[in-house]
């Protein structure tokens, strides 16, 4: 699915024109454009060629099935840029991890990605009820782009944190196996949005310190502004996995603790059974044995087998085993 933004600098109007009237207005030099390819068909993914004559390198990084590490490559008429979209999935406790590759011209921004990515529909929300980043020019429409999906960052952070949270509580009050290994999936998860981030910071540090004739000088602060965004996205990112690291220490100590409990009341069941048992082993042997021709031998027998029970059970208590 192709979406076509035009904006008219002169007269300061969006239109959503065709694909086919694409060439026509992309040669225009009044006009700002954003495209955007959701999932295209072959004839779509034409237009790269064709009507923008990208570099085949860049083409191949847009249709290559594998998820590209962010980075940023100089055409010298235009930027290609490598970003992700990242959606936190309560109900499988897993990470979507979305490439968006971006074209990034004097006056036009063309967005790339095989999946619907939120922060491309909120942009085109976004513009049903205002075009203020369109009007602007082309990088601008790239910051309001690379902004939206850093804040798709914090939006699935509080799914995360709530997710961490249920599971903490989990661990305090009825830890299970399946408890232990939804943790360890989204210890997981962190690593792999860890790995994603990293270059990503780069990325944007580059966008607003480097010296790139495409981006204006009184825009650069506005990327300085997303780069502070991300870095701290970075830092809680490594808080998150400070609190999973810690949580899964605390279960293991719990369950520790559990199993301790559980061996410590078997011991004293089995010291307090032992010696009650030796003895009626005793008597049960063919021998000649104390009290055993008594008429009260099998009583007084069980009620020393009673006293050493109490004293065991005494003892135990006093020692706090139980």
């Amino acid at each position: 699915m192709i979406t076509i933004y035009s904006y008219d600098i002169a007269e300061g109007t969006l239109a959503r024109p065709s694909m086919e009237e694409l060439p026509t207005i992309f040669e225009s030099e009044n006009t700002d454009l954003w495209v955007d390819l959701e999932a295209p068909t072959p004839n779509e993914i034409a237009i790269l060629r064709d009507v923008f004559d990208f570099h085949e390198l860049a083409i191949e990084d847009c249709i290559d099935t594998d998820i590209e590490e962010a980075k940023i490559d100089d055409y010298e008429d235009y930027l290609f840029l490598v970003f992700h979209s990242v959606f936190f999935q309560s109900d499988t406790l897993m990470f979507d991890f979305i490439e968006l590759d971006m074209f990034f011209g004097k006056n036009y921004v063309v967005t790339y990605h095989k999946k619907p990515t939120p922060g491309i529909k909120l942009l085109k929300k976004r513009l049903e009820k205002t075009i203020n980043f369109m009007g602007r020019g082309s990088d601008e429409i790239l910051h309001a782009i690379v902004d939206s999906l850093v804040d798709n960052y914090l939006a699935s952070f509080k799914k995360l944190e709530r997710a961490i949270f249920q599971i903490e509580n989990e661990i305090l009050s009825n830890a299970t196996k399946n408890t232990f290994n939804n943790l360890f999936k989204i210890k997981r998860g962190l690593i792999n949005l860890r790995r994603t981030l990293t270059p990503e910071v780069e990325v944007v540090e580059s966008l607003g310190g480097t010296e790139y004739d495409l981006i204006q000088e009184e825009n650069k602060i506005y990327f300085q502004d997303v780069h502070d965004h991300i870095s701290n996205v970075e830092g809680r990112l490594r808080s998150y996995i400070e609190m999973v690291n810690g949580t899964m220490d605390s279960y293991v100590s719990i369950t520790q603790h559990r199993m301790n409990s559980t061996m410590q009341a078997l011991t004293v069941v089995a010291t307090i059974v032992l010696l009650p048992t030796l003895i009626t082993s005793i008597y049960g042997m063919n021998l000649d044995l104390p009290f055993q021709d008594n008429p009260h031998g099998f009583l007084i027998v069980t009620c020393f087998c009673m006293a050493l029970v109490i004293f065991m059970l005494r003892y135990f208590k006093k020692r706090e085993w139980f």
